[in-house]
C-alpha cells in the first residue's frame, strides 16, 4: 500500500483506520516516508521524491519491481503510469475536476489526467460513496464495470462517551452551533459566518465554534484549530447544531460524527450523507434556507433531537472494521 499520505486528514484518516481494521487478517507492505518509518504493521519501504512529481513515478515504479507483493493498494488517484501488476485505486472525490477554481492552476489538468489512467489499469476502483461512484463513472466510463462502493468507517472514539473534564471545557462554549473542517474554498465557512451573524441577533448569546482551522473571524465566532478527536468528541456532544456547508465532499465525516451523539445536524446534499443518513437530517442549498433552518433547529429543539436520534441509529454500523471487510473482499477477489 502507498502510505505516503499517512498524515494527510482525510486519506490520512483512511489509511491508519483501513490499515488498522485489516491487520492480521492480510499480510501489508507499505511505501512511506522517512519519517513515517515504524508506524505502520509491517515492512516500509522508504521513499523520497514528494507527491505529485516525476520523480515519485520512477522512485515508486522502481520500488515495485524489486518487491514481491500480489496486490499494490494506491489510496489516491496517484499511482506509478509504468506499473503492470494488480492494481486497487481509491477515488475518493473528484473535486479537482468539478471545481477547478479551488486549486491551483493546473491541478485539475493533472488530476483528470491520472485519474483516467488510474481507472484503465485498476483492477478496481474503490470509492467511498455512491455519489462519488456516479461522478466517476459519468466522467470516466471506464470505471463503471470496475467501482466498488464501500464507505469509510467512524472512529471507535466516536462511539464513546466524552470524559467529564472534555465536557467541561466544552461547554465554556455553551450555547453553540458547531462546524468541522479545514478552510479550503469549497467548506464554505464565510458563508456560515455570514449566516451566522444575522442568526446571533436574535440568539445573542450563541456561538459558532469552528474546529478544523484558525483565523481571523468576527466576533461571537471561534476557531480552534486542529484538535485531538477527544476533544472533538466532547464539542459534538454539547453542540446545539451541527451546521455542514461543504459544497462537495466524497463522504462527509462530521455529519456522520456529530450524528452519533444525537446532535440534530443541518447539512448540504454531499458525499454519502444523504445515502447513509436519509431524511434524518435538515438539508439546505441557498443561504437564505439555511437561515431558516438554524432558527427552526434553535426555536425546537425537542423536535431537532428527535430526528438525530433516528440519524444515530442509522450510524451504530459504520465502523472501520466494516470497511476493512470490504477492502478484503476486493484482495481476495483478485487473487
Amino acid at each position: 500500500m502507498d502510505a505516503r499520505k499517512l498524515r494527510d486528514y482525510g486519506i490520512g484518516v483512511y489509511i491508519q483506520n483501513l490499515v488498522e481494521g485489516l491487520q492480521g487478517k492480510i499480510e501489508m507492505g507499505f511505501l512511506c516516508y522517512p519519517e513515517d518509518r515504524g508506524k505502520l504493521p509491517g515492512r516500509c519501504w522508504t521513499v523520497k521524491s514528494r507527491g505529485y512529481s516525476l520523480g515519485e513515478q520512477w522512485e515508486i515504479w522502481r520500488h515495485l519491481k524489486k518487491i514481491h507483493h500480489r496486490i499494490f493498494h494506491s489510496p489516491h488517484y496517484v499511482f506509478p503510469l509504468l506499473y503492470r501488476g494488480n492494481l486497487v485505486v481509491t477515488v475518493h472525490d473528484i473535486i479537482h475536476i468539478l471545481f477547478p477554481r479551488f486549486f491551483p492552476r493546473g491541478a485539475s489538468a493533472y488530476a483528470k489526467f491520472m485519474m483516467s489512467r488510474a481507472v484503465k489499469r485498476a483492477r478496481t476502483v474503490i470509492t467511498v460513496s455512491s455519489r462519488s461512484a456516479r461522478d466517476l463513472s459519468t466522467r470516466f466510463p471506464a470505471a463503471r464495470d470496475k467501482l466498488r462502493v464501500i464507505h469509510n468507517g467512524l472512529s471507535p472514539v466516536f462511539f464513546t462517551p466524552p470524559s467529564p473534564e472534555r465536557v467541561k471545557w466544552a461547554q465554556g462554549f455553551s450555547p453553540y452551533i458547531l462546524a468541522v473542517g479545514n478552510n479550503k474554498p469549497h467548506k464554505r465557512f464565510p458563508l456560515l459566518i455570514e449566516v451566522f451573524q444575522k442568526i446571533r441577533k436574535k440568539f445573542p448569546q450563541l456561538t459558532l465554534v469552528i474546529a478544523g482551522w484558525k483565523g481571523d473571524v468576527p466576533e461571537g465566532v471561534e476557531t480552534l484549530g486542529k484538535i485531538p478527536l477527544k476533544a472533538l468528541v466532547a464539542l459534538y456532544a454539547r453542540a446545539e447544531v451541527l451546521v455542514h456547508p461543504s459544497l462537495y465532499e466524497g463522504f462527509g465525516f462530521p455529519p456522520m460524527e456529530a450524528s452519533c451523539f444525537g446532535v440534530p445536524v443541518i447539512t448540504t446534499r454531499v458525499g454519502a450523507v444523504d445515502e447513509i443518513l436519509g431524511e434524518e437530517v435538515y438539508y439546505f442549498e441557498e443561504r437564505e434556507d439555511l437561515e431558516v433552518l438554524l432558527e427552526e433547529v434553535l426555536r425546537n429543539p425537542e423536535r431537532a433531537r428527535e430526528k438525530a436520534l433516528r440519524a444515530r441509529e442509522r450510524v451504530k454500523d459504520l465502523t472501520w472494521e466494516k470497511s476493512a471487510r470490504g477492502h478484503l473482499e476486493v484482495y481476495r477477489r483478485l487473487l
